[in-house]
């Protein structure tokens, strides 16, 4: 196989390689924009309503709870979405499922005022279904957070274009150097050297040696 065939064969297996990771991106990014929806819809729903319920029956603790919970979750689901740290959506988990059984824990014991409505036990419940949603959403979002981390090894990354092909293999053709060339170089190389090792004394004193010479034979 010449040359230029090996090029040609080369060159289709990187178009069918970046093609297909291409696809596998593009699909990335369009899952992770309905996860953004997944994520922050839920978050966007239990914030007003716990505090409302918390503030109407007077248990600051739900509305609290869920100011810290909210604020926590949306950045560890932002951190581990737009900047795919798999370490936040793990976390994100363990906080969604210890605040679960943390509302569980306390419900027992709310102090319901004149009111029994049990907000706690309400917010509980509601919780639960914002974990089954986002904890959901977070492992789908690891499992893309996987794919996503093979594409950044490979070639290309993230356009996935041809002309990256096309680049790396004028970078090599250009480095590639002929026996003539690297002889030339060599020889630049030995002559700067020996230009270097002469001082400027040096050069005065052949001077002067010089012009006496002529001096003497015109004498």
């Amino acid at each position: 196989m010449s040359s230029v065939d090996e090029f040609i064969y080369n060159r289709n297996l990187r178009a069918q390689e970046f093609a297909h990771n291409r696809t596998v991106y593009n699909r990335i990014q369009k899952i992770r924009s309905l996860l953004v929806i997944f994520y922050f819809a839920p978050l966007a729903v239990y914030l007003p309503v716990a505090i409302f319920m918390g503030f109407i029956t007077y248990v600051t603790i739900a509305a609290v709870d869920a100011v810290i919970l909210v604020a926590l979750a949306g950045y560890l689901a932002w951190q581990g979405c737009y900047k795919y740290k798999d370490f936040s959506l793990i976390l994100l988990l363990v906080v969604l499922v210890c605040n679960q059984l943390l509302l569980s824990f306390m419900s027992p014991y709310e102090n319901v005022l004149l009111y029994k409505f049990h907000v706690l036990n309400k917010c509980a419940l509601i919780h639960l279904i914002l974990l089954i949603i986002c904890g959901t959403a977070a492992l789908i979002n690891l499992k893309i957070n996987v794919s996503y981390h093979k594409l950044e090894e490979s070639d290309g990354f993230p356009h996935f274009n041809e002309r990256f092909f096309d680049q790396e293999m004028d970078k090599r053709q250009y480095g590639i150097k002929d026996p003539y060339q690297l002889e030339m170089e060599k020889l630049r190389k030995t002559a700067s050297t020996d230009m270097s090792d002469i001082s400027v004394d040096d050069l005065k004193e052949r001077s002067n040696n010089e012009n006496n010479s002529g001096y003497m034979d015109m004498i």
